[in-house]
């Protein structure tokens, strides 16, 4: 039976979920004039002046801690590591398809942060709650609501526990029992999560900045050491993207299609445009109109897939070490440019915290989320109670197995996926109505600031 689910949920993967994803990502596009292109200037502009003034309106935090804290979702292991096992699957013609999938991924999540902030609804504690299980319940099938809440609220614990897995898994490798990382881990987040969604924002807005600037420095570092490579590798995604990967790495060629597929798939993963979930962190903003807090969803997705998944990709490729490691041992091609170019202690111990970081900001954020999903079905004082469930997961990194359970999270995701995207695409005028309001004032703020 379980073989059948998991065979069942590559299927879904290899795909369907993408055609759905991207197919709806361009009618979004097309419904919004494909603003992400055409309006950039102006988009740029508004993002600006929120970052130095903040905002007005009502909301639990600022629209820049909101930011910050639905990035540190998004920037998980997978930024470092999945690119490199998307470059062993797919060639380097996958990273040429996940920048082309991460121009329609702006849109989708745009959508999803202006439906999350409208649809928005506050709590017996004050606290905005709001993201697909609320917008859904407006939707042209309100129980899709709780169908949403109810998957995305049970898929939350082992989904912290396998992320909680990648650090016990890191820190070993710098000599750091399992242990001692995971009570370090759930310490952190008790402290946190407890404190709160205004805690977990002024946590996310220190460690964010922190943490992406540490491993981006560092990698650029080795990348323009590289520079010789750089037009090469360039060279060869463009032409990797329409034709076959050749054979390296111990794994046999592949197809076009596979490459799109990685591709694709990756961009998906590391953008979670089309799934939803982070769009629960921005309906807490501060904010005036809805569409003013999603110029802050764009931000994310090109952090988490233009800038932090083409590092990554770039340090594997220009060292070349995408060709010395096998494919089955790809996750490790990062710390492997990291540990010949600054030593095998340094640039150990160096992926090894930055790894721990970004999972880190990632389960503090998965926590607050399920907390929203238990709160959406059973009231707020029961999310208040799911949060400790949430934060206890984390030892499930290191005391259970997850084998079985990690290889289910994938179908899980794919129902999220398929009802997120019913709701964008049904209810895209709300989108494009809040859009047009907003960015008539935004014009006029621009004009009369010159």
């Amino acid at each position: 039976m379980m073989d059948k689910l998991i065979s069942f949920s590559d299927w879904l993967w290899s795909g369907p979920l993408i055609a759905i994803i991207l197919i709806g990502g361009i009618y979004i596009s097309f419904r919004l004039k494909f603003m992400q292109i055409f309006k950039l200037p102006l988009i740029i502009k508004g993002v600006k002046k929120d970052a130095k003034s903040g905002n007005s309106g009502e909301g639990n935090i600022s629209p820049l801690q909101t930011a910050f804290t639905a990035i540190g979702s998004t920037l998980g292991a997978g930024n470092i590591m999945g690119m490199a096992i998307a470059i062993s699957m797919g060639g380097l013609g996958a990273i040429f398809w996940m920048m082309i999938f991460g121009i329609f991924a702006l849109l989708l999540k745009y959508s999803e942060v202006v439906l999350a902030i409208k649809h928005r609804e506050k709590n017996i504690y004050g606290d905005y709650v709001g993201g697909p299980a609320y917008y859904l319940k407006k939707s042209a099938i309100p129980i899709l609501g709780a169908a949403y809440a109810c998957a995305h609220a049970i898929q939350g614990l082992p989904s912290i526990g396998t992320q909680s897995l990648s650090v016990v898994q890191s820190a070993e490798t710098i000599n750091i029992p399992a242990t001692i990382t995971g009570f370090v881990v759930f310490g952190i987040m008790f402290i946190t999560v407890i404190g709160g969604v205004k805690r977990i924002g002024n946590v996310m807005d220190k460690m964010v900045p922190f943490m992406a600037v540490g491993y981006f420095v560092l990698a650029w570092i080795i990348i323009l050491y590289n520079y010789r490579n750089i037009p090469i590798v360039l060279g060869k995604m463009v032409e990797g993207a329409f034709s076959a990967p050749a054979a390296f790495g111990g794994l046999a060629g592949g197809t076009v299609a596979m490459t799109l597929r990685s591709g694709f798939a990756r961009g998906i993963y590391s953008s979670e445009a089309g799934i939803g979930t982070t769009s629960i962190a921005y309906a807490a903003a501060t904010t005036d109109y809805p569409a003013r807090q999603a110029l802050w969803g764009l931000v994310e997705v090109g952090t988490s897939t233009f800038l932090m998944c083409l590092t990554s990709a770039l340090l594997v490729s220009v060292t070349g070490v995408y060709e010395k490691i096998d494919y089955l041992k790809a996750a490790s091609m990062p710390a492997v440019a990291f540990q010949e170019f600054y030593g095998s202690r340094f640039g150990g111990v160096a992926m090894s915290l930055i790894i721990i970081l970004f999972v880190i900001s990632t389960v503090i954020v998965e926590a607050l989320m399920g907390q929203r999903e238990v709160e959406y079905l059973f009231g707020s004082k029961a999310g208040n109670i799911a949060r400790y469930f949430y934060v206890a997961a984390v030892l499930m990194g290191v005391y259970l197995p997850l084998d079985d359970i990690v290889s289910l999270l994938d179908l899980s995701m794919a129902f999220l996926v398929v009802l997120n995207m019913f709701a964008l695409i049904t209810m895209v005028k709300d989108v494009v109505a809040e859009t047009n309001i907003f960015f008539k004032v935004l014009k006029k703020e621009v004009e009369n600031k010159k």
